[in-house]
């Protein structure tokens, strides 16, 4: 599975098999686990020697000798193919954003963090303008392109913490956890530069108009993104490419 023999592996940390999508928090719930003598259970994302990617369904056990961790033991199974499809079920094909199911999913999980730990949190509503015009002159493949493109645009310009996904036609749905309004603002604002400031081949430039909303005590997922989609229908009322 792995590519490596024992010998190569030997003396080795376990690291060397660690893919950079792994997070940090993970192998520390792991060994917070293990340490604390409980079993732990979880898919982890390792690579081979080569480099491809494969996951792993694990579940770890501490080995004791006179009530001491001495060491552990672990049974894996490779479920890198039932990823796969877990993930491509997550995932808009045409623009490799999230879904609309699976970023709501996530903005009900932050607006859940946000009211737990009262942190703040915001989202951006995008809408690309005159989009009808685009399908109607150019035809649907130059409109896929242009949403592929703004896609590939805004993942650049935004933070590694936030997620993007794609929350209808030309709608786009980013999620910034622990952000207040005015940090929110100035993120959309940088998404609305980045845009209409890159040329397309066929249509030459292209905006987006932006509504922003920052969580409320008793907000729910509608009334979040209800503030934030009537903050967009101002920007488009105002004339444009424009952020609110």
């Amino acid at each position: 599975m792995t590519g490596y023999t024992q010998k190569d592996l030997l003396g080795k940390k376990h690291t060397i098999l660690r893919h950079p999508d792994t997070s940090n928090e993970i192998y520390k719930d792991l060994w917070t686990t293990i340490r604390q003598g409980k079993p732990w259970h979880g898919r982890i994302k390792n690579h081979t020697k080569n480099k491809e990617s494969y996951w792993i369904d694990a579940h770890i056990e501490p080995i004791f000798n006179n009530d001491y961790i001495v060491g552990y033991q672990a049974i894996q199974q490779n479920i890198t193919n039932e990823a796969l499809f877990e993930t491509l079920a997550k995932i808009d094909a045409l623009t490799g954003l999230f879904n609309r199911y699976t970023i709501e999913e996530l903005t009900q999980l932050f607006i859940n963090e946000s009211q737990l730990y009262k942190k703040p949190f915001s989202v951006i509503i995008v809408d690309v303008d005159d989009f009808k015009q685009i399908n109607d002159n150019y035809g649907h493949q130059v409109g896929d392109e242009v949403l592929k493109k703004l896609s590939e645009i805004f993942q650049i310009l935004i933070r590694s913490s936030d997620r993007i996904g794609r929350w209808g036609g030309e709608e786009f749905l980013i999620l910034l956890p622990q952000t207040s309004y005015i940090k929110a603002k100035e993120m959309a604002e940088r998404l609305r530069i980045g845009l209409s400031s890159y040329k397309f081949d066929t249509i030459g430039y292209k905006t987006a108009s932006f509504g922003v909303a920052e969580i409320e005590t008793k907000d729910t997922i509608d009334s979040l993104i209800g503030r934030a989609d009537k903050a967009l229908y101002i920007s488009k009322e105002m004339g444009k490419n424009l952020v609110n």
